[in-house]
């Protein structure tokens, strides 16, 4: 069953043009102006900044039914603060922004349904950035990795969970800030730990219930 079925959000996605991006594709560009809403249907979205000496610094990594840009919900036309591109190929409803504002002053129950969204976003967010706070590279991957275990994986037997989408080093390291060489180095020390696997390539286990205890 699609968990947009009898949702608040149908009322619009009726009206939406559903699209599909390829992994990679920038939906939005820090400093534009956008139109239109956009409703994750299926897929990962990542969302970033790029520092003056071009490392990208993910902010957060959003899943369906994520509704984005965040500065809809500031009301009016924004710029976006930060990029917005596919990790994996995504489907999304695309669907003006004006029409959505038209149906949340008519639709209460939309109104609220897309406060909530914003709401969950923002915790998410905060969780995230949260984890940049940390001193060292070891608790800052700690930190990303029950962060990937909580909102972006399955659970498996034993205490696993599987990242439900392709996880790199070098994607880790853009989450916490730091070099993909020390990332790969903690990365090696987790693993020889038991506590994160990797059973192919790009294909991220955690030991969840293990890595709670740290």
């Amino acid at each position: 069953m699609s968990i947009f079925t009898d949702s608040p959000l149908s009322t619009i996605l009726s009206h939406a043009k559903l699209r599909t991006y390829p992994k990679g594709q920038i939906i939005l560009y820090e400093g534009e102006t956008p139109t239109d809403l956009y409703i994750i249907k299926d897929g990962i979205v990542k969302v970033y900044d790029i520092d003056d000496q071009g490392n990208e610094k993910i902010l957060h990594i959003m899943k369906a039914p994520s509704v984005f840009p965040m500065v809809f919900f500031l009301g009016g036309h924004h710029e976006t603060r930060s990029f917005y591109t596919t990790l994996t190929d995504t489907e999304m409803y695309v669907v003006s922004q004006s029409f959505v504002e038209e149906q949340m002053h008519a639709n209460s129950e939309l109104a609220i349904a897309l406060m909530q969204s914003f709401a969950r976003e923002t915790h998410e967010l905060l969780v995230r950035l949260s984890s940049m706070e940390k001193t060292n590279t070891r608790d800052k991957l700690i930190a990303a990795l029950k962060f990937l275990c909580v909102y972006h994986a399955k659970e498996l037997r034993g205490g696993w969970s599987q990242v439900t989408f392709p996880i790199s080093h070098q994607l880790l390291a853009d989450m916490i800030g730091v070099t993909r060489e020390s990332t790969t180095m903690v990365m090696k020390e987790l693993q020889e730990e038991k506590l994160v696997r990797n059973p192919r390539l790009t294909i991220l286990e955690v030991n969840f219930a293990k890595l709670v205890h740290l």
